[in-house]
């Protein structure tokens, strides 16, 4: 396999960490759009879907350096909340916000809901594409429980309050490794890059 270059469309490290710590740096490169512009966009996310928002970014990246760009977006949405989350999840949030105080604002939406269904689902889209609009979409969802407290010290994000039954584990709790095997992004991104090898 040719060595490739993947721009991506994000101010955000760890997320090209995450995404280059799934491929060897020999294979697949992943660099922020930055590389190619002398400022960083924050991109108004109008979209009524994760796909919809998705494709608005890549394809803004794309037609402003001139080159293809992979774009993401994604949520979480609780079942007992259905119309809380979900695309809005970045904008539920206040934005100086650490990863501990958000998870404590979504502990506190079940006080005194003991009997509440903790049923939550972590969301991926991610979309390559190219300056002239073509693209490319892979779409992924992890089923997992909302916990009480933080739990593990791994990873980022939802990761300490994403319980997994049948790891009996959060996310936060597992190795890097099978984090990544699991995590809808990545799985997404393994998919998409298929498609781009063929």
């Amino acid at each position: 396999m040719n060595k490739m270059t993947i721009i991506v469309g994000t101010n955000n490290q760890g997320k090209l960490q995450e995404m280059q710590s799934v491929y060897p740096k020999e294979q697949i490169t992943f660099v922020s759009y930055t590389n190619y512009t002398n400022q960083a966009y924050e991109i108004a996310e109008t979209g009524t879907t994760y796909t919809e928002n998705a494709l608005i970014k890549a394809r803004f990246y794309a037609k402003t350096i001139g080159k293809p760009v992979l774009a993401d977006d994604g949520g979480l949405e609780l079942e007992t909340f259905p119309d809380l989350l979900g695309v809005e999840t970045a904008r539920f949030f206040k934005p100086d916000m650490t990863d501990t105080q958000k998870n404590v604002q979504l502990f506190h939406l079940f006080d005194g809901q003991e009997t509440a269904s903790r049923v939550i689902n972590l969301h991926a889209v991610l979309v390559y594409a190219w300056p002239n609009g073509e693209y490319l979409l892979s779409a992924k969802t992890l089923k997992g429980k909302l916990t009480t407290k933080e739990i593990g010290e791994q990873g980022y994000g939802f990761d300490k309050i994403f319980y997994l039954p049948e790891k009996d584990k959060t996310l936060a709790q597992l190795p890097k490794e099978q984090r990544n095997k699991l995590s809808p992004r990545v799985s997404a991104l393994k998919e998409l890059i298929e498609k781009l090898k063929e």
